[in-house]
């Protein structure tokens, strides 16, 4: 059964990789303004694109009906809204492939009776909080295709939010199902405060991206591109007037929590340096210190060149990045309990 583990852990770990190239297409999407180019959702007969000039100028007029259209894009010639509307196509396709290349590999599995119960489950939990994830971003669309061109901040962060969850937990079943299918050494017994620690760290680290989402929904990136004061202040004036609508607030909270993540990768390392931690550990350490001090960097050069497309995409890519190491981080942590252990190994489960 040990082979059965692995290739579920891989396909877990393609589909994770699946997400994350959905969350930075959408990212894209939305820096390049291409997401309220197609104003309808259809599941079936939106997977297929335009397919002649007749198709292609239906499209642009309901485009044209649009709120986005009439107040930002009044006069886009068809060739100009092509390339907005291949962004949203491209961030679409992606999800209903993943869809299938969730639904069919899972069927299979079962079929072969190569999953317990429990793991069925959960994968069954992630099947039903994808479905729900394209019901949201159809929900964020809705919200810029009324009187503003501009879709909810609170409804961009709930659809990010959703899609990082859904990363973490696909990537914390593939660690799983991996660590199932390979007898390794049993992991060192950390200290509570460094389970904490790593615990508290992706927390916080979720916390910085729903911040983030709210940044990027109300465009509190194009503010106070100076580092590291916010323009002549620390604390700018007018910060708490309407704090969950307000972009000063949130560029402040953003910036705040990213110096608390920096404060807690370093406080981890102090303690690994003075623990008796195994390879595995240390390694999920040192891959949160190199990526948060990376996304650390990357995140000030996005605010000082006011958002390049390149840069921003890379920023939110690097979100994905350090998330994904504090997951594995948070893994290599957990207690192992005694019946999991033979011998200073972990023993590969038999399942059937």
């Amino acid at each position: 059964m040990n082979g059965a583990n692995r290739r579920i852990g891989i396909w877990l770990v393609v589909c994770a990789v699946l997400i994350a190239s959905m969350v930075v297409i959408g990212g894209l999407t939305r820096l390049t303004g291409s997401g309220l180019s197609i104003t309808e959702w259809d599941l079936v007969m939106g997977t297929i694109p335009p397919l002649g000039q007749a198709q292609w100028e239906e499209v642009f007029q309901k485009y044209q009906q649009s709120p986005e259209y009439r107040h930002v894009n009044l006069g886009m010639s068809l060739t100009e809204f092509k390339a907005i509307f291949w962004w949203e196509y491209v961030h679409r396709l992606l999800g209903r492939i993943m869809g299938f290349a969730f639904i069919i590999p899972l069927g299979v599995f079962i079929a072969r009776r190569q999953l317990e119960r429990q793991d069925i489950l959960k994968l069954s939990v992630l099947f039903v909080l994808g479905g729900l994830q394209g019901l949201l971003g159809w929900y964020m669309v809705k919200s810029g295709l009324v009187k503003i061109p501009q879709v909810s901040h609170f409804r961009l962060t709930a659809h990010l939010a959703l899609a990082f969850l859904l990363f973490g937990f696909t990537l914390r079943l593939a660690l799983q199902f991996l660590d199932r299918g390979t007898k390794r050494p049993a992991p060192a017994r950390a200290s509570l405060g460094l389970r904490a620690a790593s615990l508290v760290l992706l927390g916080t680290i979720f916390l910085q991206v729903a911040l983030g989402a709210m940044v990027a929904g109300l465009k509190a990136g194009y503010i106070f591109n100076t580092f590291p004061m916010m323009g002549n202040w620390w604390i700018p004036p007018g910060i708490w007037q309407i704090p969950l609508h307000n972009p000063v607030f949130i560029q402040f909270a953003h910036r705040l929590t990213a110096y608390l993540l920096i404060l807690l990768i370093g406080w981890i390392w102090w303690r690994w340096r003075r623990e008796d931690c195994d390879s595995r550990q240390s390694a999920g350490i040192l891959l949160v210190s190199l990526a948060g001090l990376g996304q650390f960097i990357l995140g000030i050069l996005t605010l000082l060149l006011v958002v390049p497309i390149v840069l921003g995409s890379l920023h939110q890519l690097g979100a994905l990045v350090l998330f994904g190491c504090a997951i594995f981080l948070c893994h290599t942590m957990r207690p192992v309990p005694e019946r999991d252990r033979e011998g200073g190994r972990l023993v590969a489960s038999d399942h059937r």
